[in-house]
């Protein structure tokens, strides 16, 4: 038995060190700063436990077990915060006193010391499955696939304390001198340290794959509007083209310098924010929807004709135009130009795809803006052919504003 608590100890100190590392290394994190603390918690409540032989075990051991049960419940608090979950501070402590209260209680027994002891597992099973709630909700529109994993790992954990739970009642622990002396508290120590190794093991694996998926993010999505940027657009959109029926649309807000210039910044990354978040709104799930640069956006619409495209685009223009941009103090209406073509030709490329449905933009502005504009496919214009770029400067849109 005392092998097994030098285990305890060893792991703990170890899981503590590292969980304080990452705390000091981000301060600023609440959910790593409730972990640390949980960490803070087991190794308290094991040195109150290991005192038993300076105060009596009916003292510092129980006031360790409530320690312990904190323990969980901060755990419980961290993923909370973790996934941006409503909490508040009496959540990590509640479980904790209500086993306190039974533990005063159960001295009205006979024989108080197993249910006490029943009472702290019980009480640490409870935060463990009220945690595996909260891992298995996780984050409202986000996936992160080690949280199914911990839930998991949790519920294991939880299920485990409670299957304990009668073991104190059913084979009563022996006091050798001060130490508690028991088969059971031998093997399930030790199954439970490897369930309170791989409870902060998950939490660390959590906070990774988040930090990954953050940085996958920046590296495809638009930092401002959160659509997807020019390079995984044009990426989606050359295998959408492939296929005879996909609309391809370049869109340009109006006059988009002359609302920088007249609200500042500030009202232009409104007006590009507020663009953005109307046109997902109306567009189909289907579509593939980027920001090209600038004011200049991108819209991908698989399987549609040219009627059909035409009313999804008008449907955009409207959204904006509709409604006004509110930034600040200021009001202000928003216009937008699309140019719009049907793919019919497997074998054309994305690029002259792009330069067509960027023509149909151009003819747009020409014809007064504020229009959507289905262009036919160049060959079909009386319009001089495109020049060839050299490889690397194969950008559509200069590729139309030359043959425009």
């Amino acid at each position: 038995m005392v092998t097994v608590f030098t285990y305890n100890a060893v792991i703990n100190l170890s899981v503590m060190m590292v969980a304080t590392v990452a705390w000091a290394r981000n301060p600023h994190q609440k959910e790593i700063t409730f972990w640390a603390l949980a960490a803070w918690f087991m190794v308290i409540g094991t040195i109150c436990s290991s005192l038993t032989e300076h105060v009596p075990y009916n003292i510092m051991g129980y006031i360790g077990g409530v320690i312990y049960v904190a323990r969980t419940g901060m755990i419980r608090l961290g993923f909370k915060q973790f996934f941006g979950q409503s909490y508040s501070l009496w959540q990590a402590f509640g479980i904790a006193l209500l086993v306190c209260v039974g533990l005063v209680l159960a001295e009205f027994l006979e024989d108080p010391t197993p249910v006490r002891i029943a009472l702290i597992y019980l009480g640490s099973a409870i935060n463990l499955a009220l945690g595996v709630q909260d891992l298995w909700r996780g984050k409202s529109g986000e996936h992160l696939p080690s949280g199914r994993l911990a839930a998991m790992v949790y519920a294991a954990y939880a299920l485990t304390s409670v299957a304990i739970v009668p073991l104190p009642i059913l084979y009563p622990i022996r006091f050798e001198g001060t130490t508690p002396v028991s088969d059971w508290l031998t093997y399930t120590s030790m199954l439970l340290l490897i369930f309170n190794l791989l409870a902060f093991l998950m939490a660390m694996v959590l906070k990774l794959e988040r930090s990954g998926e953050i940085q996958r993010r920046l590296a495809e999505r638009d930092h401002l509007t959160g659509i997807v940027n020019r390079r995984i657009f044009l990426q989606q959109a050359a295998r959408l083209a492939a296929q005879p029926g996909t609309a391809i649309a370049v869109l340009d807000l109006d006059h988009f310098k002359r609302i920088n210039d007249t609200y500042g910044h500030k009202g232009g990354d409104d007006a590009l924010l507020q663009f953005a978040e109307r046109t997902l709104r109306v567009l189909p799930p289907d579509a593939i929807f980027g920001r090209l640069g600038g004011e200049e956006f991108g819209i991908c619409l698989p399987g549609r004709d040219r009627a059909s495209a035409w009313n999804t685009l008008n449907t955009v223009r409207l959204a904006l135009a509709g409604e006004d941009i509110r930034s600040e103090e200021h009001r202000f209406r928003l216009t937008l130009s699309c140019g719009l073509v049907v793919t019919d030709e497997p074998s054309r490329s994305l690029d002259a795809w792009m330069a067509v449905a960027d023509a149909g933009l151009y003819a747009a502005k020409h014809e007064g803006r504020n229009r959507v504009v289905v262009e036919e496919r160049a060959q079909q214009r009386d319009e001089p052919a495109a020049p060839q770029l050299e490889p690397g400067q194969g950008d559509w849109a200069n590729v139309a504003r030359l043959s425009a």
